[in-house]
C-alpha cells in the first residue's frame, strides 16, 4: 500500500573514538586560553563563566564536562605553569649533571636560574598568581607548593636535615618567591630579566652550608 511517510533512516554511527578524544581535548585547550585570555583581562574576581565560554566558542554543559567551574579553570591555568616549570627546572639541572656538575648549590643556582628564566618568559600568566585575585583557598594551595619547594630545596644544600639546612632552603626559597612576585608584575621585559639575574648573582654569594 503507497504511503506519504518517508522509510526511516539508519542512525549515523558514533564518532570514532580517537576524534571524540581529540574534539574534547580541543575544547579543553580553548577553555583554558579562553581563561586565561578573560583572567587577565578583568581579573578573576570579575571573569564570568559565560564569557568564558563564548571566548571558547564552547557551551556552558562543555565547561562543565572538563571543569568543575570558574575556579577549576584557574587552578588548572596554576598547575599547567607549575608543571612546565618544574620541568624546566629539571631539565636544567639533570643537562648540568650530565656536564659534570656535582656541587649541590651549583645545582641549585642552576635549577632557579631556569625557573626564573621560565618565569620572565611566562611573566603576563604568572601575574595572575601573584595578584591576589584568587578563588578561596588559593592562598592554601601557594602555601603547599613553597612547602614542596622548601623541602627539594633543601637537598641541594645537604642531606643530613640539619637545622640550618631548612633555614637555608627556606630563606633562598623566600627569596625567590618574592623574585617570581616582581618579575610576573613587571610590564618591562629588561625590568624583569634585570630582577631576575641579580637575584641570582646574590645568592651565589651567599655563604650558604
Amino acid at each position: 500500500m503507497p504511503t506519504d511517510r518517508a522509510p526511516p533512516t539508519a542512525p549515523s554511527a558514533p564518532p570514532p573514538p580517537g576524534r571524540t578524544s581529540d574534539r574534547g581535548a580541543a575544547t579543553r585547550t580553548a577553555l583554558l586560553v579562553a581563561a586565561r585570555e578573560t583572567f587577565l583581562a578583568v581579573g578573576y574576581a570579575q571573569a564570568g563563566v559565560t564569557e568564558i565560554v563564548a571566548r571558547a566558542g564552547a557551551s556552558i554543559g562543555s565547561l562543565y564536562h572538563h571543569f568543575a567551574g570558574k575556579a577549576d579553570l584557574y587552578l588548572a591555568l596554576f598547575e599547567e605553569l607549575h608543571s612546565d616549570q618544574a620541568r624546566r627546572t629539571r631539565r636544567a639541572v639533570r643537562s648540568a649533571r650530565n656536564d659534570g656538575v656535582s656541587d649541590p648549590r651549583q645545582l641549585f643556582l642552576i635549577g632557579a636560574r631556569a625557573y626564573l628564566d621560565r618565569c620572565v618568559e611566562q611573566r603576563e600568566l604568572a601575574s595572575l598568581f601573584v595578584r591576589g585575585d584568587g578563588p578561596p583557598g588559593f592562598d592554601l594551595v601557594m602555601r603547599d607548593r613553597l612547602t614542596e619547594w622548601v623541602s627539594k630545596n633543601a637537598e641541594f644544600f645537604a642531606r643530613s636535615g640539619e637545622p640550618h639546612d631548612q633555614a637555608a632552603a627556606v630563606v633562598t626559597t623566600g627569596a625567590l618567591m618574592l623574585t617570581v612576585a616582581e618579575v610576573a608584575l613587571s610590564a618591562d621585559p629588561a625590568r624583569a630579566r634585570k630582577i631576575a639575574d641579580g637575584v641570582i648573582e646574590v645568592l651565589s654569594r651567599l655563604d650558604c652550608p
